[in-house]
């Protein structure tokens, strides 16, 4: 029975040793962010809308500037003429025809081509804080399956430890109930403690495999990589001592979703002005330059001839009656028009729930760093005396591992709570909109290697 469970001990340890989610080339979160910007579907598509809402735009100016057009054709002709006299004899006649014409149309006063630029400039800032917008959100999403993976991880390796640990309980359990030490009771509790520490390997597996492929989602598919380790002492900003108001106040002015909801709301306005300004009269500079040619004339024996004329003047067109279509239009416009801004004031309050959310989670998450540190205090001071007991003989081994257990529980809650505390700055820093390539060198400053975070932490120590 115990050669089974050392057996099954060794082969999770080398899983753990050998797995691909944990080893291979470092990664860093700058790389995996280069990844998603790549290949994250929504991301992409908000940067295809940019594309669409600047061609709108051109179109939109395009209806501002002359617009010039060609034609032309070249005919074969065949004709027969015949008249009602019978001295003049039948004539028939084959011929070539052709003309060309160029003509221009100069807006003059066409006030609903004036208000739809506006409106498509509109449209292309809506796009483009949309865009910054997905960027941040991006990044926050990438952030928060980042920090997850990673706490995925170590509650693997504490599972893990617990595992060892409990197998030593319960080996020396089993001595000491040889020994007539202990009893039947306390080895069957030893034995369910490992069976339950057993389980809890098996769905931090799951949950590690889970939180990779979360991320796995955003970024594409992933080769095996080396997860860093959060250094002992990183912290990337203190939020103690701010007020909760000014981060709200940026929000008012730096959220790309409500910035966004402004520019829609902007445009939905100029289309109520749009659809009213086509009951205005329209004025048109029109000109044009033709050329006709035939080789014979209009009847028998006349001689062919080459027509060239030209024209330039004013055309005033006086909307009159549309049987009631305009009228609708305006008022569709004007109810798009309420629910732009029933959905600007939407955005505004979602940005202050994110903004507040992210606070106050980041102030929990201190909380919760705080006592994780004096818990590992704790921790480390029992463990000490626990092992000076069982070299005095005052305690036993049970104690003792114990105590390990209560200190790897401290550094695993403490973890937790920092990544807890980044993932929430980065989500506030997220709702005002200041998210930069700058913060993501930040994080990854904040991170090191495992071997680099063990040698500081005996340092520490």
């Amino acid at each position: 029975m115990r050669s089974r469970w050392c057996l099954r001990v060794l082969c999770l340890c080398c899983c753990a040793v050998f797995c691909p989610v944990v080893r291979g080339e470092p990664m860093t979160l700058a790389a995996l962010l280069a990844r998603a910007r790549q290949s994250e579907p929504a991301y992409l598509a908000a940067q295809a809308d940019v594309a669409v809402a600047e061609a709108r735009e051109d179109q939109a100016f395009g209806a501002l500037l002359p617009q010039v057009s060609m034609t032309g054709n070249v005919n074969a002709n065949n004709r027969n003429y015949h008249t009602r006299s019978a001295s003049i004899p039948e004539e028939r006649d084959r011929y070539n025809s052709n003309s060309a014409q160029i003509s221009l149309t100069q807006p003059l006063w066409r006030y609903a081509n004036v208000v739809g630029w506006r409106q498509a400039k509109s449209v292309v800032e809506q796009a483009r804080q949309q865009l910054s917008g997905a960027g941040q959100e991006l990044f926050a999403r990438l952030a928060g399956a980042w920090f997850d993976l990673l706490a995925a991880r170590d509650a693997l390796v504490f599972s893990e430890q617990q595992l060892s640990a409990r197998q030593r309980e319960l080996e020396t359990v089993e001595r000491g109930e040889a020994l007539g030490e202990n009893s039947l009771p306390q080895l069957e509790e030893a034995r369910s403690q490992r069976e339950q520490a057993h389980a809890d390997v098996r769905m931090a597996e799951a949950e590690l495999q889970y939180r990779r492929a979360a991320l796995e989602q955003i970024t594409g598919r992933l080769e095996a990589f080396e997860m860093p380790e959060l250094r002992t002492e990183a912290e990337w900003a203190n939020l103690a001592e701010a007020r909760l108001e000014d981060w709200l106040d940026k929000v008012e002015s730096g959220n790309p979703a409500l910035l966004a909801a402004r520019h829609a709301y902007e445009a939905a306005a100029a289309e109520v002005g749009k659809q009213r300004a086509h009951h205005s009269p329209t004025l048109d500079l029109v000109a044009s330059y033709s050329k006709n040619s035939q080789e014979v004339g209009g009847f028998p024996g006349q001689y062919g001839y080459d027509i060239k004329q030209g024209s330039v003047g004013l055309q005033l067109t006086v909307p009159l009656y549309s049987g009631g279509t305009q009228s609708a239009k305006v008022a569709e416009a004007v109810a798009q028009r309420e629910k732009a801004r029933l959905e600007m004031e939407t955005a505004r309050r979602a940005a202050e729930l994110a903004a507040r959310q992210a606070w106050f989670l980041w102030q929990g998450g201190a909380a919760r760093a705080r006592a994780g540190d004096q818990m590992i205090l704790s921790a480390r001071a029992a463990l000490a005396q626990a092992r000076k007991g069982e070299n005095l003989g005052l305690n036993t081994r049970l104690e003792t591992l114990q105590a390990e257990q209560q200190l790897r529980a401290g550094e695993r809650e403490y973890r937790k709570a920092r990544y807890d505390q980044l993932v929430s700055h980065i989500r506030l820093k997220a709702a005002i909109g200041v998210l930069t390539a700058g913060d993501v060198a930040a994080l990854d400053m904040l991170l090191a290697p495992a071997s680099q975070t063990v040698s500081e932490e005996n340092t520490a120590r």
